[in-house]
C-alpha cells in the first residue's frame, strides 16, 4: 500500500443568496487532520445494531443468459432493475432479439417472464425493453415491438395487465419515447422528431396517466432542440437541461402542464450557453453548476423562478474555473469536489441551506494525489450518502483512459472524519465500481489481489470495510446494479460459470 500524507482544513463561510467568492484568505483553520493510507487491518463486522439486518450469503437466483464471449461485464444481463409492488422487476434483452419483462420474488420458481416481445420475423433486431419506471400501481416502460415500433407500455405486474398505453405514431415506425420520469402522480417523457428534407428536428414533452386519452402532448419545445441527460426532480417539478437556438444550453422546468413548462433562467444571455450540470435536489431547492463570462463555472441555486435562480459560490474567482462536481446529498447537506490544478489533489466542500435563507459553504478537507507527475489528476467517479456520511470513489488518473488508482473515502463533514477506507476499486476504464447505500452500510465492488473485484461492505471505518463474498472463483464477479426490495438486495454478477445473472443477498433478522 502506498505511503503518502496530506492535510485537510475545516472552515465555514456563510454566503448570501446572491452569491460570492470563496477565497483561501477567508478560511479559518480550526481543525487539522492527517489523511493517510489506513494502517488498520481489516476485521470482522462488529455486532449488529438494533433494527439493522444481518447480511446472509448471496446466491444465484436464476440462470437466464448464456455466458458472454467478451469482457465479463458485457451483456446480455438483467437491466433496469426496479422495486414494484413488493417484487423485483427487470428487463431481459436477449441476443436472439427477444425483449422480456421479468419479475422475481428472489426464488427460482418465483422468477419468471411477465411478457415477451419477439423480434421481427427473419431478423435479430432486438425488441429492446428499457426505462422501467414505477408510478404508484403502474409500471411504465418502453419497448420496440413488431406491430407498434418503439412505444410507451404499462403493467400492473401481470401478463394480462401489461398493455400498450398509446400508439403515438401509428404503425411499426414508433414514436420512440425516452427519458421517462415520475413527477408527482403523472409520468412525463420526451420524444425526438428527426429532421426531414422539409422540416428541422424537434423535441416534444409528453405526459401520461397510463391511459390512451390521458397520454397527451404537453409542449413542443421547438425546432433544433436537444435534451441533456442531466436532470432532477424537486418535489413535483422536473428540472432539465435543454439546448435551443435562442437560448443555448440552459435550465428548464416542467410540472407536466403547458403553463408550468418553461425556461427557468437564461444564465448566459442570448444564444450563449451556461451548460447547467450536476443537478441535485436539497430541500426545496435545486443546486447545480453553471458557467457565465464573469465567474466561469460556479455553484448556483434555484427555487424554480428566474429571480430565485442565483449564484451561490464562486470557488475559483474569475472566468477561468476548474471542473466543479456536485456529489450526492447527505441529509440536509450537499458535498462538492474540485481538483487543484497545481498538484491534482481534490478539495472537498460541504453545502448547507442556512436558516436565514442563504447558503453555507465549508471546506472540509483536501484529499491528496499520491502521484507527483504533471499528468496526474483526480476525479470523483461516484458517491452515495449512508448513515449521515458521504462515501465516494476517488479516481486517480494519468495520461491514459484507465485510472491508476480508485480509492474509497468517507466523510462526516469534518476533517477528522474524512478518511480513506480501501483501495483500489475497479481499475477498468470500461467498468466502474458501484456504491450502494443499504442503511448505514454500503455495498460496493472492491478489489484485492487474491480475489479480484468482488462484493464488499463498509460501515464507514477501516475495521468494518471488508470483502463480503468471493463470488467468482477464480476471477472477478463484477457486482453491479444493486437494489433493495424488502428483505433482499438484488444485483447482477458474473460467477464465470453462468454469465451475468441475477443474484440475491438475503437480509436476515
Amino acid at each position: 500500500m502506498r505511503g503518502w500524507r496530506g492535510m485537510g482544513w475545516v472552515c465555514s463561510l456563510a454566503l448570501v443568496g446572491c452569491g460570492g467568492a470563496l477565497s483561501d484568505e477567508g478560511l479559518q483553520e480550526d481543525e487539522r487532520s492527517v489523511l493517510s493510507a489506513p494502517a488498520e487491518p481489516l476485521g470482522e463486522e462488529p455486532p449488529e445494531l438494533a433494527g439493522r439486518p444481518r447480511l446472509g450469503t448471496a446466491h444465484l437466483v436464476k440462470d437466464l443468459f448464456p455466458p458472454v464471449s467478451g469482457p465479463p461485464w458485457w451483456g446480455p444481463y438483467p437491466e433496469s432493475l426496479v422495486a414494484f409492488r413488493g417484487r423485483l422487476f427487470f428487463a431481459a434483452n436477449f441476443e436472439d432479439g427477444r425483449g422480456e419483462l421479468w419479475r422475481s420474488d428472489g426464488s427460482p420458481a418465483g422468477t419468471r417472464a411477465v411478457k415477451t416481445f419477439p423480434p421481427a420475423p427473419g431478423t435479430t433486431f432486438p425488441s429492446q425493453l428499457s426505462e422501467l419506471t414505477p408510478l404508484g400501481s403502474r409500471l411504465f416502460f418502453v419497448v420496440d415491438d413488431v406491430e407498434h415500433g418503439s412505444e410507451l407500455w404499462v403493467s400492473d405486474g401481470t401478463s394480462s395487465g401489461t398493455r400498450l398505453v398509446k400508439d403515438i405514431v401509428s404503425g411499426a415506425e414508433g414514436s420512440a419515447p425516452y427519458n421517462l420520469k415520475a413527477v408527482g402522480n403523472i409520468l412525463v417523457f420526451l420524444r425526438y422528431i428527426p429532421e426531414t428534407p422539409t422540416a428541422p428536428s424537434r423535441t416534444e414533452l409528453w405526459r401520461s396517466d397510463g391511459t390512451a386519452a390521458g397520454t397527451v402532448l404537453v409542449k413542443d419545445l421547438g425546432s433544433d432542440t436537444s435534451l441533456s441527460f442531466v436532470q432532477a426532480v424537486v418535489r413535483s417539478t422536473l428540472f432539465f437541461v435543454l439546448s435551443d437556438p435562442s437560448h443555448g444550453t440552459e435550465l428548464w422546468k416542467t410540472d407536466g402542464t403547458p403553463a408550468g413548462t418553461m425556461l427557468v433562467k437564461d444564465i448566459a444571455p442570448g444564444a450563449e450557453s451556461s451548460y447547467p450540470f450536476g443537478l441535485k435536489a436539497l430541500g426545496r431547492y435545486l443546486f447545480f453548476t453553471a458557467a457565465d463570462p464573469d465567474h466561469g463555472t460556479a455553484l448556483w441555486r434555484s427555487d424554480g423562478t428566474a429571480t430565485g435562480t442565483v449564484l451561490v459560490a464562486d470557488l475559483t474567482p474569475g472566468s477561468d474555473s476548474g471542473f466543479l462536481q456536485i456529489l450526492e446529498p447527505v441529509g440536509s447537506s450537499l458535498f462538492l469536489a474540485m481538483a487543484e490544478p497545481t498538484n491534482g489533489s481534490m478539495r472537498l466542500f460541504r453545502v448547507k441551506n442556512a436558516a436565514s435563507g442563504g447558503t453555507q459553504v465549508s471546506l472540509v478537507a483536501t484529499l491528496p494525489n499520491p502521484y507527483s507527475d504533471p499528468d496526474s489528476s483526480t476525479f470523483v467517479t461516484t458517491s452515495v450518502g449512508a448513515g449521515g456520511k458521504l462515501f465516494l470513489a476517488l479516481g486517480v488518473y494519468g495520461s491514459g483512459p484507465a485510472p491508476r488508482d480508485v480509492q474509497l473515502w468517507v466523510t462526516d463533514g469534518t476533517g477528522s472524519g474524512t478518511k480513506m477506507l480501501h483501495h483500489p476499486l475497479s481499475l477498468s476504464d470500461e467498468f466502474g465500481s458501484t456504491l450502494f447505500a443499504l442503511d448505514d452500510r454500503i455495498l460496493f465492488s472492491g478489489w484485492n489481489d487474491s480475489t479480484g473485484l468482488e462484493l464488499w461492505v463498509s460501515r464507514g471505518s477501516v475495521g468494518n470495510t471488508r470483502m463480503l463474498q468471493d463470488i467468482a472463483q477464480p476471477g472477478s464477479s463484477f457486482p453491479q446494479s444493486f437494489i433493495r426490495v424488502g428483505s433482499s438486495v438484488f444485483f447482477v454478477a458474473n460467477d464465470t460459470v453462468h454469465g451475468n445473472e441475477l443474484w440475491r443477498l438475503p437480509l436476515l433478522p
